[in-house]
């Protein structure tokens, strides 16, 4: 039996850890796509103001991942170090999805600010401590790619289902979209703490080091700076920044830039999520024959060739572009996982390395990333529009030169980044043969050291 044999995650476990990635599908949409738009159409906020509190909320969570993720690093209870913290994520999730989904029309900036906070402190520890766990899980340099992509295949159908709801509501139901919000917030509040239980009791929480002291800021720093985690960073800044523009733009892009109804929107919207579902198990085959980093690096040339097409072809022409957002997702969802993945081995290299785990303070720095990229889109993207004249209300009738802004802003930025994100991995060193050494000099030293301690009477590590 081969060492990857041995180590495979069994199929049975992938499934229950993946229930945890349920949730966070669920909420990229809504934050990405609809609650900036309808903070702004349905409960007439300025879009100024929407996109300034979005970018306020995100950078003051940014603040937050890195500490989480340190406290992650040092924590040691009954029921395990990932398990306790998605527990803990469950309540908070629930609090502040109740609070920004189901608004009282008086709601301003402020109300908005508080409750969204809540809502990404609850994201936030959800999102860390699932990608930490799915790294102590799977050790393999291969199984990890399998891993993260079936955690990412599950959070698409959350996505799916949330996206689902809506068009179900506004477009056979007749309601409204504040109806819609609605069915997402409900989605959110109940299968927050159903998905989270079905993760944490399934899965199995592998015994780690014991915990070290906090990193100092100069540790901080320097993990920062390692080549391979740097090049990671930059690539998921600009993988998050990219696509970033087009959620906040993308109702406002197909209704009044392309002239699709909003019922086609969402179909379009819901082809490009579903193509998640192939694309994740595809990339991460293609992974395992060139390399995680290779892999991701294709996905950002074939991105911006998707991208292109979206305003090249017809006008309101549903049979073309349906194909062209299927490709579109299939590409795009190579980004976010593979990433995690990568992260995972560059945990292991810092272990190696400093004899230190600081796998949920390395999350946290791709997780801030993520933020910093979607948080600078909808600000900057609603900032734009406003300066340039656009009329984001139902039915309005925008300038030549609004909509040209428009096409721009969803087309070009995207394209530019995701191409400097795949240009950021030029050089990536940390490929599966230098994994396999790495973990092959980890388990010789933790099988050393556990037969120390049981030497000396010790619990396990």
């Amino acid at each position: 039996m081969t060492e990857a044999a041995r180590t495979r995650i069994p199929a049975r476990t992938v499934a229950a850890f993946s229930m945890s990635a349920v949730v966070a599908g669920a909420l990229t949409t809504p934050l990405t796509v609809y609650l900036p738009n309808f903070y702004a159409s349905h409960l007439g906020l300025k879009l100024s103001a929407v996109g300034a509190v979005f970018l306020a909320v995100k950078l003051l969570d940014i603040v937050f991942d890195p500490l989480a993720g340190g406290v992650m690093d040092r924590t040691r209870t009954r029921v395990g170090r990932y398990r306790f913290w998605l527990l803990a994520a469950a309540p908070v999730l629930m609090l502040g999805g109740w609070r920004v989904f189901f608004p009282d029309k008086s709601a301003g900036a402020a109300y908005l600010g508080a409750w969204l906070f809540v809502l990404y402190v609850g994201y936030s520890l959800l999102i860390l401590s699932q990608s930490a766990w799915g790294a102590v899980l799977a050790r393999d340099y291969d199984d990890r790619s399998r891993v993260y992509a079936w955690a990412h295949v599950v959070g698409v159908t959350g996505a799916l289902a949330v996206l689902v709801l809506p068009s179900l509501i506004t477009t056979v139901g007749g309601k409204d979209q504040a109806a819609g919000v609605a069915a997402m917030g409900w989605f959110i509040v109940l299968a927050a703490p159903a998905t989270i239980l079905i993760a944490a009791l399934g899965t199995p929480e592998r015994l780690t080091p014991k915990p070290r002291a906090p990193a100092n800021w100069r540790e901080v720093v320097g993990l920062f700076r390692r080549p391979s985690m740097l090049r990671l960073i930059a690539c998921d800044f600009a993988l998050s920044f990219g696509p970033g523009f087009t959620a906040p733009l993308y109702l406002f892009f197909f209704h009044q830039a392309r002239g699709y109804t909003a019922g086609q929107s969402n179909v379009l919207l819901m082809i490009y999520i579903v193509a998640g579902v192939v694309g994740a198990p595809a990339w991460a085959a293609i992974a395992f024959r060139v390399g995680k980093h290779r892999a991701l690096m294709a996905a950002t040339g074939l991105y911006a060739v998707a991208q292109v097409a979206a305003v090249l072809l017809p006008k309101a022409s549903f049979l073309l572009m349906a194909p062209a957002m299927f490709f579109a997702g299939f590409v795009a969802n190579a980004f976010v996982f593979l990433v995690r993945a990568m992260v995972a081995d560059v945990g292991d290299e810092v272990r190696l390395e400093t004899g230190r785990d600081r796998t949920g303070l390395l999350y946290a720095f791709v997780a801030s990333t993520m933020k910093i990229g979607s948080a600078l889109a909808v600000g900057v993207t609603y900032t734009i529009l406003s300066r340039i004249g656009f009329d984001p209300r139902p039915g309005a009738a925008n300038t030549p030169e609004a909509i040209a802004g428009l096409e721009a802003c969803y087309v070009g930025v995207p394209v530019v980044l995701v191409l400097a994100g795949g240009a950021a991995l030029f050089g990536y060193q940390l490929d599966a043969r230098r994994h396999a050494e790495i973990r092959a000099q980890l388990d010789a030293r933790d099988a050393a050291e556990a037969a120390a301690d049981a030497g000396r009477g010790l619990s396990p590590r």
